[in-house]
């Protein structure tokens, strides 16, 4: 029988040379900043959500940094390099024990299907597509790449990509596809309402008091914390404390059926007019939140939402 590993504290805090790997991991991404905005719209196009896009864009670049640190060669083509490994990120986060690609006996979908048709039925083929299905649309019918290409992001042959494709175009331009979009989970209006109500009061304890114990708190692309005083001591202290620049105004607002929270903001010094420049994403579980996603550091979010929701905003880069 094997014991359970040694839980111990043999080491209390992780040395000072973590800087170092903070610098380095800052200097990476700013080599990568000129092709941010490319990689998040190909995850956009390959999840079919602007959260789920974030995510992934995150989870490719976290990879990304441990690949360059153990290769020995210049990254040639790095935007290729970073869809390959977005590709693979995806697949590795939705992949199942059975073949996911079609087989060739399958009845193939018609030829004829407007490309055009397939790129605005994109958003909903989360739900519609086998995930290498949808890498193989994706990287064929937006990016356009060769399927010798696309066979080998997805480790698979020429001819298993050519009937995803029939089998994928054929779904997204299925006339009832709208009846197998309806279905997501929302967290609770109310803790959201109460939420935005306590940032607008900037009233920290009401508003630490909404997040349950062992709650997470993600300051996308910058902090990630982990505990009810923690994140008080954190994010929300930092917001409605340490910010002096801005007065914030929260908002709840639907997004695609799912409520979420616009951060308004006021320049303290009167230069500018009022606008969004935070999104917040909550899940909740018996009246308080488990989880809280900040969005500030994510441009291509905020113009998305900005845009869809039809609010000025205003965005900050993504921190670098």
């Amino acid at each position: 029988m094997t014991s359970d590993p040694d839980v111990s504290p043999s080491l209390d805090v992780l040395p000072q040379p973590l800087l170092e790997a903070q610098a380095a991991r800052r200097e990476f991404l700013v080599a990568l900043e000129p092709l941010r905005g490319e990689l998040f719209r190909y995850c956009r196009r390959l999840t079919g959500s602007v959260w789920d896009a974030e995510d992934l864009a995150q989870e490719t670049l976290a990879r990304a940094l441990t690949r360059a640190a153990v290769s020995h060669q210049p990254v040639e083509r790095p935007m290729a390099w970073l869809v390959r490994i977005a590709t693979n990120a995806f697949l590795d986060q939705v992949r199942r024990p059975a073949a996911l690609l079609v087989e060739p006996s399958e009845r193939a979908a018609p030829v004829l299907a407007d490309p055009a048709e397939v790129r605005d039925a994109l958003a909903g083929m989360s739900t519609l597509l086998a995930p290498q299905e949808r890498a193989a649309v994706v990287l064929k019918d937006v990016f356009d790449l060769p399927l010798k290409e696309i066979a080998a992001m997805l480790s698979t042959t020429e001819g298993a990509v050519k009937a995803a494709l029939h089998r994928g175009r054929g779904r997204l331009t299925d006339p009832d596809r709208a009846s197998a979009l309806a279905r997501r989970t929302a967290p609770d209006r109310d803790t959201l309402d109460a939420l935005a109500t306590a940032f607008t009061a900037y009233d920290l304890d009401r508003l630490t008091k909404l997040f349950v114990e062992d709650a997470v708190s993600d300051v996308i692309g910058m902090a990630h914390e982990v505990g009810r005083d923690q994140i008080a001591a954190g994010s929300l202290h930092h917001t409605l404390v340490l910010e002096t620049s801005v007065r914030w105004r929260a908002e709840v607002r639907e997004l695609d059926g799912d409520p979420l929270v616009l951060m308004w903001a006021t320049p303290t010094d009167g230069n500018s007019p009022e606008a969004v420049e935070d999104v917040l994403r909550a899940e909740t579980a018996d009246g308080g939140i488990t989880r809280l996603r900040w969005y500030y550091f994510c441009p291509d979010v905020l113009a998305e939402v900005g845009d869809r929701l039809d609010v000025p905003y205003r965005t900050h880069g993504h921190g670098l």
